[in-house]
């Protein structure tokens, strides 16, 4: 009997409608137009950003403000400082250069801060001082204060830290503060105007009182009550540091030309009322002398001015700007950018 034939498996094709291709060319013309519109989109993107990038304030935000040997401060952060203490620009470039200084110089003093100790800083600051605060109000404060003052997390917490450092320092070369020094016994009259000055002096050039005078004319209520005596001085404790080379010159018993005095108070020092005149007499002086305990901190805070300022001296610091240096054009600049905040 014959073998019965295999049969062979039917090959079926799927012929395309013309339809179901136009769906296909279809779709495949949707992905072609949403690939170029992306790589247009991305490329529109590119031309925006880097023109953005290199527009004038942006170049400029990126500019090295400040120079510290090899630290640099970039002119971004420059201006948040500014903006979040309201400090003029010329006082913030001082700053932040102190600033690096102290941060150099502490742990040569074997002075160091903790993130435990910045934590607590951080606490008394919130609660107004007491350190009684929850985590939760911390943290709420704390975000809203970082929100409101434009700064991070990190550059906070690196402000708090080096005042910290600043604090210890200043408490280390404080204790070195003498308490014995050359000091003068001053007296004083406080006048109006330069020609009453000149007057009242005339009068005390003529033999009357100092004490007396003081008593009758002078418009400092402590003068007056005290008849003009100031008790024992230490240099750098005067009223401006200019009236000390004037004082401390003065031989005993003789009295100073009138003296100029600006009252800060008046906002335009060209104003007769923003200027009054002192006259000052020396009765004795000492080449040492115990300081009195009220100008104690005074000479602490002379004391630790004074080394900054050569420590300063011993660093490379240069400030840098727009052209030369931070110059006017870069101080306008700055200026204009903390206004459109």
């Amino acid at each position: 009997m014959p073998k019965p034939k295999k049969k062979r498996a039917a090959r079926r094709t799927v012929e395309q409608t013309p339809s179901s291709k136009a769906i296909d060319r279809d779709r495949i013309g949707r992905r072609t137009g949403f690939i170029i519109a992306s790589v247009f989109v991305a490329l529109i993107s590119i031309i925006l950003w880097i023109s953005y990038y290199f527009s004038e304030d942006q170049r400029y935000l990126r500019l090295t403000v400040i120079e510290v040997d090899d630290t640099t401060i970039r002119m971004d952060y420059f201006l948040k400082r500014c903006q979040a203490s309201g400090s003029d620009p010329l006082s913030m470039l001082s700053n932040l250069a102190q600033e690096e200084i102290i941060k150099l110089k502490a742990p040569a003093y074997g002075i160091e801060v903790t993130p435990e100790d910045i934590d607590w800083a951080l606490r008394i600051t919130a609660s107004g001082g007491s350190g009684n605060i929850t985590e939760s109000e911390f943290k709420e404060w704390y975000r809203q204060y970082l929100n409101e003052i434009g700064l991070s997390n990190s550059e906070y917490r690196d402000i708090t830290a080096t005042s910290l450092l600043a604090s210890h320092l200043y408490t280390y070369v404080a204790a070195g503060t003498p308490t014995i020094a050359e000091q003068i016994h001053l007296h004083t009259i406080l006048l109006d105007t330069q020609e009453e000055a000149e007057q009242v002096r005339a009068r005390l050039k003529a033999g009357e009182d100092f004490a007396d005078l003081a008593m009758e004319v002078s418009l400092d209520a402590l003068s007056r009550e005290n008849g003009g005596d100031l008790g024992w001085l230490p240099r750098g404790v005067a009223y401006e540091s200019r009236f000390d080379s004037e004082i401390f010159n003065l031989s005993t018993g003789n009295v100073s030309e009138p003296l100029a005095y600006y009252d800060t108070s008046v906002e335009d020092l060209t104003l007769p009322e923003a200027v009054d005149y002192y006259l000052f007499m020396v009765s004795e002086k000492a080449d040492a002398r115990e300081v009195d305990e009220k100008y104690l901190p005074t000479l602490m805070d002379n004391a630790f001015n004074d080394w900054l300022s050569e420590t300063m001296g011993l660093h490379i610091i240069k400030y840098r700007g727009i052209n030369n240096g931070f110059d006017s054009e870069t101080y306008s600049w700055v200026n204009w950018q903390l206004s459109k905040e």
